[in-house]
């Protein structure tokens, strides 16, 4: 009797260390996957500023960690990037978010299109007041890289029609 036990106990031990190690092989298979098409497999940017929705905000460059390998893109600038500025209105708030939950996210702006001189929107990210073309950086930091994208806006006041 006590044999058949130490026999069933053997068996759930086995199991239980099948599982976890075909758990670890999956995850090994599945991050070897992703580091070789990160585009695929890095979180999505969402920006959004009143009834505007920027549709294309280009990743301009990335450091990620899939498992044990570092994969590792140029990180490029304004004039580098292919943008379109969509319109927006003056003294909107932006809102950015990410398909992954970012540790913290870094929020740049800049005047034109081919801007390379950017400042830091600290307490609200909004549009400015004056009229113009606003080149936005945004630097995000997860748990396994950093990711960073460009978006543009042309930021003009309503014209009414009298």
């Amino acid at each position: 009797m006590k044999h058949h036990y130490n026999r069933q106990i053997k068996r759930y031990i086995i199991a239980v260390i099948l599982l976890v190690l075909s758990g670890y092989i999956t995850i090994v298979i599945k991050d070897t996957l992703d580091s070789r098409n990160p585009d695929k497999s890095l979180p999505i940017i969402s920006v959004t500023t009143g009834y505007t929705s920027v549709p294309d905000s280009p990743r301009a460059g990335y450091e990620w960690k899939f498992g044990r390998k570092v994969v590792r893109s140029p990180f490029l600038s304004p004039p580098d990037v292919p943008l379109i500025a969509y319109d927006a209105l003056p003294e909107t708030p932006i809102l950015i978010n990410f398909s992954l939950p970012a540790q913290q996210i870094f929020v740049y702006q800049g005047e034109g299109l081919l801007t390379t001189e950017f400042t830091e929107l600290r307490l609200n990210v909004a549009t400015p007041q004056k009229e113009g073309v606003y080149v936005y950086k945004v630097v995000a930091q997860f748990a396994r890289g950093t990711i960073v994208h460009y978006f543009a806006l042309d930021v003009k006041r309503p014209h009414m029609i009298s």
